[in-house]
């Protein structure tokens, strides 16, 4: 009867008044309880009057008193739970809709995140085959242009090589004629020589002979043939020299090489006279003007005359400016 009783008591009493209950049976006062359990007295005695709710403690901490206090006193430390310490529990419900709506956000913001990646590696690639396709151009440009300045120096040497070549080798065949030419004067006098022996009364006749002879040999010598090649070839020299004549323009501006940009301006005059890419072959003349301003893409592939006479140019690989007539 007296065990029922005890139970019937335990189960209609309260946490604080349990609490209190077992701190009497030990014989303990709230002092000794604190010194033990290094709680604060208001502590104790807020939760022997069934006040969980401390002012500036959070609950889960009040919790933490509660269950160590139950543990001193060795009392069921499941009864910590049947208090409510001011914690305010949210469903499972809005705990689901709320995780679901984070992993949703995640999953826009990483899907933005990887769009704006793209973008920029996209940006930087263009910009970096901008610029390469840009640096190429500009190599075969260069290029280009050394290739066309560089052959127009070595050509007119092998022209003239040729044009040599040309002259010198009628040469040979002259000379070897006028040695033949005199071996055959020299064997036909032996002949003259041996023919008065066999007769006298033909004496007069082969000497008439021996004299028409020689009257038809003696035109051909060594330097005759060699004044007749040159007389043949002087025509061939001379026409080079008039080939290269030059007319009576002010300026007169030839494209020997490939191709060359030109501009030409007036001294007084903005407006240009030419300005254009001009090509092999052809020939600008001018008149008119005392002065010009000349701008040349490629010096080595022009030729320019000024007055009739050659304006030397400065074969560097760049652009040249000149202004005629030359300052002295």
């Amino acid at each position: 009867m007296t065990e029922s009783r005890i139970t019937l008591s335990t189960d209609t009493l309260s946490l604080g008044q349990q609490l209190k209950q077992s701190r009497e049976a030990l014989q303990l006062s709230i002092e000794d309880v604190a010194q033990k359990t290094n709680l604060k007295k208001s502590h104790i005695e807020s939760l022997e009057n069934d006040i969980f709710i401390l002012q500036n403690v959070a609950p889960t901490f009040v919790r933490g008193y509660v269950r160590n206090y139950l543990r001193f006193l060795r009392l069921p430390e499941d009864l910590a739970s049947s208090v409510n310490y001011g914690e305010v529990k949210i469903p499972k419900e809005v705990l689901h809709k709320t995780s679901a709506g984070k992993v949703v956000q995640r999953s826009q913001n990483l899907w933005v995140k990887y769009l704006t990646i793209f973008v920029l590696l996209a940006a930087i690639g263009m910009t970096l085959l901008w610029w390469w396709q840009d640096y190429q151009q500009e190599q075969e440009n260069r290029d280009q242009f050394v290739n066309n300045a560089v052959p127009v120096e070595t050509t007119p040497a092998t022209n003239n090589t040729i044009e040599i070549t040309s002259q010198e080798t009628p040469t040979e065949p002259t000379a070897q004629t006028a040695a033949q030419a005199v071996e055959n004067a020299e064997n036909i006098a032996p002949v003259v020589e041996q023919t008065p022996a066999q007769a006298q009364s033909e004496t007069f006749a082969t000497v008439a002979n021996v004299e028409t002879n020689t009257t038809q040999t003696t035109p051909i010598t060594a330097t005759d043939v060699l004044a007749q090649s040159t007389a043949e070839n002087a025509p061939n020299r001379v026409a080079p020299v008039a080939e290269t004549a030059i007319g009576n323009d002010d300026l007169r501006i030839e494209i020997t090489g490939k191709e060359s940009w030109i501009t030409v301006k007036g001294n007084q005059s903005k407006k240009s006279l030419a300005e254009k890419l001009y090509h092999n072959g052809e020939v600008l003349t001018f008149n008119g003007n005392e002065q010009y301003r000349l701008t040349i893409g490629a010096p080595a592939n022009v030729k320019i005359y000024y007055k009739g006479q050659e304006v030397p140019l400065k074969i560097d690989g760049r652009v040249a400016r000149i202004k005629l007539p030359l300052a002295q």
